[in-house]
């Protein structure tokens, strides 16, 4: 079942649930700029904070994709590479390599939403990655964007690695 059809909505209340997690809409540009709000030298420290909470929180939500029954590795990451889109995250295509994984991510929504950058925005992919590396690889992940649209990549690109 593809998260739109899991996905319920209390007009009653004003929110979204997707097994009992809540969901909200923002658009790109007003969450990314937040970032051109604050002065250059704080914006590193405020997307490595939205990494980890989107580790944290975006873990909750792979569990449930995994509880749901993508409980194999594969499973798991065809789940995320389904949701992502239907959440507005982008086209999400996962590789395996012998070092671990690479994602590629066509139209992501934060290089849109923030513009052009000297150094990648991706941060809450980043963190997503973060929460699910473990899941598939089996222990704790390194997980580095090295590509990123904001900084002129036609993609946005990710490896996730045992740590």
């Amino acid at each position: 079942m593809s998260f739109r059809d899991r996905l319920s909505f209390d007009a009653a209340r004003g929110e979204y649930l997707d097994s009992g997690i809540r969901y909200m809409m923002i658009r790109p540009d007003a969450l990314m700029g937040i970032l051109h709000e604050l002065p250059e030298e704080s914006r590193p420290a405020v997307l490595e904070a939205m990494a980890r909470s989107i580790t944290k929180a975006g873990g909750k939500s792979a569990a449930a994709y995994r509880d749901m029954g993508a409980a194999e590795a594969d499973a798991l990451l065809g789940v995320i590479a389904a949701t992502a889109p239907e959440l507005g995250w982008g086209v999400w295509s996962f590789a395996r390599g012998a070092d671990g994984l690479t994602l590629t991510v066509a139209n992501a929504p934060f290089p849109a939403g923030h513009g052009p950058a000297p150094a990648p925005v991706c941060a809450p992919i980043r963190g997503m990655l973060g929460a699910i590396g473990p899941m598939v690889l089996g222990g704790p992940v390194r997980v580095e964007e090295t590509g990123c649209a904001a900084c002129g990549a036609a993609h946005c690109t990710f490896t996730i690695a045992p740590a």
